[in-house]
This record gives C-alpha cells, structure tokens and sequence, in this order.
C-alpha cells in the first residue's frame, strides 16, 4: 500500500467512522428525487405552453421559474446525496474533505470541458469561412494575377485537398430600407466547396445563381411557392399551382423572373437592361436589411471614379440570390460572396486575386501545409495559416482558460484547509492512540508517514469520484446537447470537449494539494513526545 502497508493500514482506520449513518444520504436522495420532479413538470408545462426549453432563457414564465427551482435542488439534492455516501463510511470532517477534493475536480473539469468546446466551435466557424491556409501578395494592395496556377500548386502540395481563389473589397450595401458596410468577396463557384464550407451553409439560394443571373435554384422556387412563407398575399390556388407544375432542375434557365412558382412574392425591382449578377448575404444581413429573393440592391464604394467635381463613389446592382447561415452572428452581419468575375469587373480589374484559400487534411496539417507552400512559391507571396491570422483571438482565449483554471483552483484551496482541520482534529482525538503507537515502538518517520497516507487517501479518492462526475457529465452534456435560447447565444446547444490532458492535470494537480496540506499536521504529529499524549485525557 501507499507509504507502507502499516502505516496505510492505520492512516485508512483513522478516517473510518464507527457507526454506520446514512440519514444525510437517504435526504440528499429526497431532495434530488424532489429537484428532477420539479424539473420535469416545468418542461411538461413549458412544452405545453407552446414555449421552447432551453437552459439560461430570457422570457420568464411560471413554467421557467418551476425548472429553474427545480434545478437549484436537485443541484443541492446531489450534493448532499454525495457528502452523505462519503459520510456513510467516513468521518464527518474525512468526508468533507473529500467532498471539497471531489466538487473542486468536478467543477474544474466540467468548465474546462464547456470553455474548450465553445473554442472548438469558435475555431471551426472560423475555419470553415477562412480555410486552414491562405496564399496572399505580400505587399498590400497587390493582386495575383496567376491565380490559377497558385491554385494548381497548391493542389498539388502533399497534405491538401483543395484550393480557390478569392477576390475581397470594402464596400457599402445600400438597400430600399437601410444601408450596411460589408466584406464583398468574389468566390469561383466551381472550386470554393474545395477549401471554404459555404456551399454546406446555404439556407436559400443556391453558387449556381450567382454565376448565372437567370439561374433559379429549384429547392428555393418550391420553398417560396408556399404561401404561408411569401411575403404579402398570395392567390389561393398558388400552392397548387406550385405542385401541378413542373419544379426546373438544378441547372436550368428561367427566362421571366417572374416565373409561376415565384408568383407569391412581390414582384421585385430590376434591371432594365439586363439581369444584375447575383449576390448572396449573411442570413441576419439579409433580416436586418429586409431584403427578399429576387430583390436588386446597390454596391457602393467610395473607391470609384473621378468626375468634374471629384471623385465619384462607384455603384453597381446586385441581386440578391440567397443567404447563408454560418453559426457565427459576425460573419452572418458582415459577409456577401458574388461571382469572382462580377467583382472583378465592378472593382476595374482584369483576370486577378488577392487571395487563394487552401485546404489540408486535417487541422493539425494546416501548419507542414503552410511549411510545404513557402518552400515551393516565391518569396514574394505571403502564406500563414488559420493560427497566425487569428493569433490574437486564441491567444486570448488560451489566456482566459489558463485563468479560470488558475481561479478555480481556489477550490482545491479550500479541499486543502478541509485536510488541514480534519488531521488537525484527529491528531487532537488520536493523541493517546499515536503515543502509544509511539511507546511500541513506532518511529516519527512512521507517525509522519501515518498522517500523509491520510491525506493521499482523501485526495485520491475525492480525485477519483470527482473525475468520474466530472467526466461523466461532460459526456452527458454532449450527449444530451441541452438546447440554448439562439437568439442570445447564436449556438444550438452547450458545446462540451473534455480532454484528456485537461483531467490529467486537474487530477495531478488535486493530488499534489492534497498531499501538501497534509505536510504541517504529520509533521505536528510526528513531534509528540509519548508522555505528554499518556498523560492528555
């Protein structure tokens, strides 16, 4: 055993109670069974009202303030089930020392887990927007006019899987009811699924329609065929309309914008020469602008050209052909992606980039990716991956996590001044029992080792308890996916990624507080004299 098998045998005896006392276990089960309950009536009555469950929500009800009590004891219910199955075989200050270890580990690792997986969320929006590796000019306000042939390179590097080139200005969106600044980027519809997930974000609309003017995604004429989706009224006979007649597959022309199946929604302002090109906008850019289907909005920049009286802003129509969804409320504000020609012709250039994205494998590859390009294209291109452009971000991030680590350390503080008092009030209690074990014979290196196995025990059991919660809930929390209100936190649900390293650390780190608190009671122990502990009653 630890530290001997006598004097671990001894160490494990002085934590043991004598009687057996489950009273505060059978009242920690009441309470829980009471909290679950509560809880469950809350969303049977939530769910019935019509209302959406989710955790931290913003509309109070009778129905929320029932889940949310519900919660609060059945929390309190398990804890106190905990402490009273500790003090069931222990005593009353060995259980709430291990108690304290076991909540400090739990709570540690359960908040790790959830700030790691809203930084993996985080980091795959981003990456999925971004792409792992970007080629760019290394001066500023250069273009890459051999765009193609980076692309093919870049292919052609081990670890890639794709490349597109990109083509991004600063311009402002200037609708019928409002104006935004946006990131106007111009994407190769053929080849921007290989390195960017745009073509997975979609919510209406379809790439083909922003090459094509003309082009009319099937899923969206059906969608918007529906009249409870149109906006405005729409005739009654509309919807079946929409089914009698014959969907266009994906691919074919519409010669009249205003086909049978769009006959729900207003008929909106074009051109009148020929069909603007198409332009797709963030899903919360297109609510805030209400803007719909169809619909021509002007792309102003302050960049244009130079008239009698100065420079002239320079304006082009676009029209809008859907919206994409990217989970991210930044990119979804700020983001519009057009044909890569279109914008080259609205910014004046010729056949150019200022960018190509690239794809690897797997995140961990972006890095020998990146490593591998700078060593096959000249010194004058630029290429950094997802963690040199987001440096600052994840660095940031990584900071905040080491200090919430460092603060919720706190609690293994307290678990330590728990051991302290605990083999402080043994030692007091045990006088006569370690003077004796003294009188026997037994060294002070014995005595010290005795109340350091004590210790050791009360970490490594509140340690193991603690991971097993600990762990086991991270795991539940991403099983369940418990639902969050999304229009505060733009996420479906608690992202939990509890990772190995994390629990290893925690755990190393509990075991070691522990065994330090136990250092000044030992060694207090360890000095008694034998006849000053005969002679306490």
């Amino acid at each position: 055993m630890l530290f001997g098998a006598y004097e671990g045998l001894v160490g494990w005896r002085y934590l043991l109670r004598r009687r057996r006392r489950p009273h505060v276990l059978v009242a920690g089960l009441v309470f829980l069974l009471l909290g679950v309950g509560l809880t469950a009536t809350g969303v049977y009555f939530e769910q019935r009202g019509g209302g959406q469950v989710s955790v931290f929500g913003t509309q109070a009800s009778a129905a929320r303030n029932i889940m949310a009590a519900g919660g609060g004891v059945a929390v309190f219910g398990a804890c106190l089930s905990l402490f009273g199955a500790l003090n069931t075989f222990l005593t009353v200050f060995s259980a709430f020392s291990t108690f304290m270890v076991t909540i400090g580990v739990a709570e540690v690792i359960l908040v790790l887990g959830v700030m790691n997986g809203f930084q993996g969320d985080l980091r795959k929006k981003i990456i999925d927007t971004y792409a792992h590796v970007v080629i760019e000019a290394d001066k500023t306000g250069e273009y890459l006019s051999d765009y193609g042939a980076l692309a093919e390179t870049a292919r052609a590097t081990a670890g890639v899987t794709g490349a597109t080139a990109t083509l991004s200005t600063e311009v402002m969106l200037s609708a019928p009811t409002n104006l935004a600044p946006i990131l106007l980027t111009g994407i190769d519809i053929d080849t921007i699924g290989q390195a960017n997930k745009l073509p997975t974000q979609i919510a209406h609309g379809c790439l083909e329609a922003l090459g094509d003017p003309r082009f009319r995604c099937r899923h969206a004429l059906l969608q918007w065929a529906r009249p409870e989706l149109a906006r405005g009224p729409a005739p009654i006979d509309a919807e079946a309309d929409a089914e009698d007649a014959p969907a266009p597959a994906d691919g074919e022309r519409v010669d009249e914008p205003g086909a049978d199946l769009m006959a729900p929604l207003p008929p909106p302002a074009q051109a009148e020469d020929a069909a603007p090109p198409g332009m797709l906008l963030g899903a919360e850019l297109r609510k805030n602008l209400a803007l719909w289907p169809g619909e021509v909005l002007n792309v102003v920049s302050p960049l244009g050209d130079l008239g009698p009286t100065g420079p002239v802003p320079k304006s082009r129509p676009f029209r809008l052909a859907g919206w994409f969804q990217s989970g991210m409320l930044e990119f979804d504000t700020r983001l519009g992606y057009a044909d890569l020609h279109a914008v080259q012709r609205y910014m004046g250039l010729g056949d150019v980039a200022d960018a190509v994205q690239v794809r690897a494998v797997t995140l961990d590859d972006a890095r020998a990716v990146r490593d591998r390009l700078r060593a096959a294209l000249p010194a004058s291109l630029r290429v950094t991956d997802w963690q040199e452009r987001n440096r600052n971000l994840f660095s940031a991030l990584k900071l905040e996590k080491i200090a919430m680590f460092l603060v919720l350390t706190i609690n293994f503080m307290l678990a330590a001044f728990a051991i302290i008092c605990a083999l402080v009030v043994t030692i007091i209690e045990r006088q006569r029992e370690v003077a004796i074990l003294m009188a026997m014979g037994s060294t002070a290196g014995g005595i010290l080792r005795i109340f350091l196995s004590q210790g050791a025990f009360t970490g490594l059991l509140g340690s193991i308890i603690g991971t097993v919660i600990g762990v086991g809930g991270g795991l539940s929390l991403a099983t369940l996916d418990l639902p969050l209100n999304q229009d505060v936190y733009y996420i479906s649900a608690i992202p939990v990624d509890v990772r190995a390293a994390d629990v290893v650390a925690i755990v190393v780190v509990a075991m070691l507080v522990s065994l330090a608190s136990t250092v000044y009671p030992a060694l207090y122990a360890s000095r008694l004299r034998p006849v000053e502990g005969l002679s306490s009653e």
